[in-house]
């Protein structure tokens, strides 16, 4: 930082102009290379102590690291002027609310959700669940506690999609489907199911009583060799246990037509007629007439 070092401004200035050190901040620079959002985190905490970031930064600082943040937005009490990455808000965050990591201060999970609901959507959800970064009923409390802003009716929608807690848009699919559905058998998300060898899977959705579930799987998640082997033994195995499990592709679940749909209303009325010792009408297909969160 110059204003540390008053007697090297002349060979700070040289270096400047040699390439030899890089501007990140007012009058703060470092060595070339990539400027990272951690050390852009350290600038704001030299140019100001009680400033916190938020968004995309906050995420990607504690428990999203692979989150791009071209941009570190900054709330901060005095009003200050957006220069090179940095981008200025006047804006209060609660104390509470507020995570120090090393000397940087950022927004809580919970409220680093709320305030990316209205760039990445339901995503930011999904996301934070899958990691272990909050609980639902914390994002939602955060959320009661705030004072009303803009974007807050498309906030309490999404958080009332995320309900059953998916870990992934297909999944947010793959439960609406199911709720629109209506079929009156409970349901269960990420279902924890032992296997015979004691390994442990969790099925996306499952209906307990029917021992049916149901997968939406990612070709990036699931693809490869060895993925699509170990799935094909646990499903066997869970079919030791009468699980029947069902998977869909996930671009088959995000598709805009009906078919996943019918196809689970279809596999639940002919599971529940298998479990009563009848045989399922075939050939009836019951259609998807609402498609409701």
């Amino acid at each position: 930082m110059r204003r540390d070092h008053p007697r090297l401004a002349s060979q700070i200035d040289r270096a400047l102009h040699a390439g030899t050190l890089q501007r990140v901040a007012s009058g703060i620079y470092a060595p070339p290379g990539e400027i990272s959002t951690a050390l852009l985190g350290r600038a704001v905490a030299h140019l100001a102590p009680t400033a916190v970031i938020t968004g995309r930064a906050a995420a990607a600082l504690t428990w999203w690291p692979e989150l791009p943040a071209p941009l570190v937005h900054i709330a901060c009490a005095k009003h200050r002027t957006d220069a090179g990455a940095l981008r200025w808000e006047r804006r209060e965050v609660p104390a509470e609310l507020v995570w120090e990591r090393k000397g940087i201060r950022v927004t809580s999970p919970p409220l680093t959700v709320l305030d990316l609901l209205s760039e990445l959507g339901g995503t930011v959800i999904d996301e934070a669940l899958r990691r272990g970064a909050v609980r639902l009923e914390q994002v939602n409390a955060v959320f009661a506690g705030l004072p009303a802003r803009r974007g807050d009716a498309e906030r309490r929608r999404l958080l009332v999609d995320s309900r059953d807690e998916p870990w992934s848009e297909a999944e947010r699919e793959l439960q609406r489907r199911f709720r629109s559905l209506d079929c009156g058998y409970a349901h269960r998300t990420n279902h924890r199911v032992v296997l015979p060898d004691g390994s442990v899977r969790y099925f996306d959705l499952a209906l307990p009583d029917l021992l049916l579930g149901f997968e939406a799987d990612g070709y990036t998640y699931h693809g490869g060799r060895i993925p699509f082997v170990a799935d094909r033994l646990s499903d066997a195995a869970a079919a030791a246990l009468s699980w029947q499990r069902i998977r869909f592709a996930a671009v088959s679940v995000l598709a805009p037509d009906d078919t996943v749909t019918e196809l689970m209303w279809a596999a639940i009325t002919a599971r529940a007629a298998l479990l009563r010792g009848t045989r399922p009408v075939t050939g009836r297909v019951r259609r998807a007439t609402r498609r409701t969160s």
